[in-house]
C-alpha cells in the first residue's frame, strides 16, 4: 500500500514529467503494459510518483529498440533476476555501440586530419620529422601486373577491413630504393594502411621516426614518376643518404573531389 503521502500526478502532468506525449500513457493503458494507479469514476487517470522509476525503465527499453510486446512480457514476469540479467546484456550491447560510434568518430577525425595536410601543398621539396606511425603493409605487389597489382590490393583492404584495422586512411603505396631506382618509374613492393598504435595485430609494423624528404604532387596517381624524380634529383644535388622506403601517402582523392586533377599525394623518404 501506498502512504498518505504518496503524491499524484494527472496524465498530462505525468506525461510532461516523463517527457511523452499523453496519447502514449493512453495507449500503454490500452495494452495493460503500463497502467494508471487510480482511475476515478469520472475517468480522470493518476500516476504516482512511485510509478516514474518503473515507466523509465519501460521508457528505456523502448528507446533500446526492445519491442512493446517483450517488454510488457518481461514487466508482467519481472524480478531481480531478470532485470539483472536483461541490463546486463543491454549494457554490453550499449558498450558495443560506444565503441563503434567511437570508430566512426575516429575515422571522420581522421579524414578531417588528411584533408586539412593537403592544404599545405607546395611545389617545395623540403625536410620535415615525422613521429612513428603504425601500418599493416600487403603482400608483395606483383609487379607484373601494370599499372596496378588489383588482386593483392583488394586482398589487403579486405584484410583491413576484416579485422577491424580501417580508421579512416586510405591505402598507400610503398618503394624500396630499387623501386626508385627502376627503370619502370610504375614499380611498387606493397601497399600499406595506417592503424592504430594499440592494435595487437601480428601483420603491423613500424614507419620509424625520423627526418623524410617530403614532396607533394597534384594529380592522377599515374603522374607520380615526376615526383620521385624530383625528389631523388634533390637527393643527389645535396649528397642526402636515403634509407629503405619511400612512403606514398593519399591527402586528396574520390572522397574530397570528383575532378582527378585535383587528387594530393605526399611522398615521404626516409634519410640518414
Amino acid at each position: 500500500m501506498k502512504d498518505s503521502n504518496t503524491k499524484y500526478f494527472s496524465t498530462g502532468e505525468f506525461a510532461k514529467l516523463c517527457k511523452v506525449n499523453k496519447k502514449t500513457l493512453f495507449y500503454y493503458d490500452e495494452i495493460n503494459l503500463f497502467k494508471p494507479e487510480k482511475v476515478l469514476s469520472n475517468g480522470y487517470r493518476y500516476y504516482s510518483t512511485y510509478q516514474l522509476e518503473t515507466f523509465n525503465v519501460i521508457f528505456t527499453l523502448k528507446d533500446l529498440g526492445m519491442p512493446l510486446k517483450e517488454i510488457k512480457d518481461f514487466m508482467d514476469k519481472r524480478n531481480a533476476k531478470n532485470i539483472i540479467e536483461l541490463f546486463t546484456y543491454e549494457t554490453n550491447e550499449i558498450e558495443k555501440e560506444i565503441n563503434r560510434l567511437k570508430r566512426k568518430q575516429e575515422i571522420i577525425y581522421n579524414k578531417i586530419k588528411i584533408i586539412n595536410e593537403a592544404k599545405h601543398l607546395t611545389d617545395k621539396i623540403f625536410i620535415e620529422h615525422q613521429d612513428e606511425e603504425y601500418i599493416v603493409l600487403s603482400s608483395p605487389i606483383d609487379k607484373t601486373k601494370y599499372p596496378y597489382d588489383t588482386d593483392t590490393y583488394m586482398n589487403h583492404l579486405d584484410y583491413c577491413y576484416s579485422n577491424n584495422l580501417y580508421i579512416g586512411y586510405p591505402v598507400g603505396s610503398i618503394k624500396t630504393i630499387k623501386d626508385m631506382m627502376s627503370e619502370n618509374l610504375h614499380d611498387y613492393t606493397y601497399y600499406y594502411t595506417k592503424v592504430n598504435k594499440d592494435c595487437t595485430n601480428e601483420n603491423i609494423i613500424v614507419k620509424p621516426r625520423g627526418n623524410y624528404l617530403v614532396g607533394y604532387m597534384k594529380g592522377y596517381y599515374i603522374n607520380t614518376p615526376a615526383i620521385y624524380k624530383k625528389l631523388l634529383d634533390y637527393i643527389n644535388k645535396n649528397n642526402l643518404t636515403i634509407m629503405d622506403f619511400a612512403y606514398e601517402d593519399v591527402l586528396l582523392d574520390e572522397v574530397a573531389t570528383k575532378d582527378i586533377d585535383e587528387y594530393i599525394l605526399k611522398v615521404s623518404i626516409q634519410i640518414k
